[in-house]
């Protein structure tokens, strides 16, 4: 959850880490510095730490394997049920401890619980090789586990991405129930080890919704910006910082649809937060319709659980000095809660040599989220036409990522004088948008990093 202070005009100079109590910052100094090689991107969207989980992963698989020993097998399964149970915790101990993007939770979840599956069926495999059918207390196991692994594929058919996408509530509902089964299973199968992955993610649950009772507004306005299909909504008292997003239901349309959304504004802004949502699928159009019905400044009923997020570089010190932001689409608005809050510190003392923001865009999107000349904002129009306000550079067609890598690394070489040109400087970029765009950017900040200027890449592709 996150921790924001009450008024950032009473800050006075900017210092790093200022959202976090003086007492905990040599903490998270530490922690940037042990975590970050391991955030680094060797292939796709996979990281140094992934590879080395997944190596250390095939490796115990292996070795239940060799030894075909049902005890050996059965508690190498168990031990990433614990982690598929804690990832599933939106306030994860991973995230806190090794500063793991929350984003990448989900994507942990998953692949935690595809290899725990994996490590299953080779247990029902040994167990069924080994059995003895006149043990009863073998038989209980058998059956059981069966059920376990029969409960966990249906988890896993009713998460496909369509389903998520396209039925929520269907997938919504069949989670839960086969969740349920599930663990009813793994206790007559006396799996009780798991129970501590089960505790991490229930306790999570309770704190949730106590904090979401006890401090966050449940009352927001919900505004449609005309000529788009994209909606506003904005509410005050939400704590968050930026970058950062929650999860939100409006029972009018769903009191169990709960969805991922990014701030639109900075905390440093005022005290309204606000939440620029593109409306597709079923919810979406419901939110549209809805939208469309109200009055200006009504009020509706609007849950929130968050704020979460952080990025997989350390922004929040003085390390950076040059920010490059690329968005497509309505990824913009991650990107332009991070850069209000670093242009606004650079008001405050922080040094900011360098800022620029390049989004991609189509007709419509760009009146939804209002840009201003601090964020040194190029515009993309890759269809239609738009009103832009004059401070902004805008190009026709798509956006070519590796020519806006190559000409920010000479603007950042311009900037520096003789003897710092000796030294690397460190770019931060950040980046949301489509997976294709992700792919172009990630392989123009490995093409253009040099003994000069080196590109850190922090990306968000919100796919759940």
């Amino acid at each position: 959850m996150a921790a924001q202070r009450t008024s950032y005009a009473e800050l006075g100079g900017w210092t790093p880490y200022e959202d976090t109590p003086s007492v905990l910052r040599w903490g998270l100094r530490a922690r940037w510095v042990l975590a970050h090689p391991l955030q680094r991107v060797v292939f796709q969207t996979f990281t140094v730490g992934e590879v080395l989980l997944g190596v250390a992963g095939l490796a115990a698989l292996g070795i239940s394997a060799y030894r075909q020993d049902t005890i050996i097998s059965g508690t190498v399964t168990q031990i990433p049920l614990i982690g598929t149970f804690a990832t599933a915790a939106r306030n994860s101990p991973l995230t806190f401890l090794f500063g793991i993007p929350f984003e990448r939770r989900v994507a942990y979840h998953k692949m935690i619980a595809i290899f725990a599956n994996l490590c299953a069926y080779l247990h029902c495999a040994i167990a069924f090789i080994s059995r003895d059918a006149t043990d009863s207390d073998n038989h209980r196991k058998m059956w059981s586990g069966l059920c376990a692994v029969g409960c966990a594929a249906m988890l896993g058919m009713t998460s496909h991405y369509t389903i998520r996408r396209k039925m929520f509530e269907a997938f919504y509902y069949t989670h839960w129930f086969f969740f349920t089964a599930y663990i009813v299973f793994l206790m007559f199968h006396s799996a009780t080890t798991v129970l501590i992955g089960i505790g991490l993610w229930g306790a999570d649950v309770i704190f949730r919704n106590l904090y979401m009772a006890m401090f966050q507004p449940a009352k927001g306005a919900i505004r449609h910006i005309e000529g788009t299909d994209i909606v506003e909504v904005s509410m005050e008292g939400v704590k968050y910082l930026p970058g950062q997003y929650a999860f939100i239901a409006i029972p009018e349309i769903g009191s169990f649809q709960w969805h991922p959304i990014s701030f639109s504004t900075a905390p440093c802004e005022g005290t309204v937060a606000r939440f620029c949502i593109r409306c597709g699928g079923d919810w979406g159009e419901r939110l549209l319709a809805l939208a469309k019905d109200s009055k200006p400044g009504q009020q509706h009923k609007v849950l929130v659980d968050g704020a979460y997020g952080n990025t997989s570089i350390d922004i929040d010190s003085d390390k950076y000095k040059h920010f490059l932001f690329v968005a497509g689409g309505i990824g913009i608005t991650p990107m332009r809660s991070i850069a209000t809050a670093i242009a606004e510190q650079g008001r405050r003392g922080r040094s900011v040599q360098l800022l620029e923001t390049h989004w991609s865009v189509r007709d419509g999107v760009a009146t939804a989220v209002p840009m201003s000349a601090e964020h040194g904002l190029t515009m993309y129009r890759t269809r239609g036409e738009m009103e832009v306000d004059p401070v902004h550079k805008v190009k026709n067609g798509r956006m070519d990522v590796n020519e806006v890598v190559r000409e920010f690394k000479e603007k950042v070489e311009e900037t520096k004088g003789s003897m710092a040109k000796k030294v690397a400087t460190k770019v931060a970029v950040l980046f949301c948008g489509p997976f294709e765009m992700f792919t172009a950017l990630r392989l123009a900040c490995k093409e253009h990093s040099s003994s000069s200027v080196s590109f850190d890449l922090h990306t968000e592709t919100f796919e759940w």
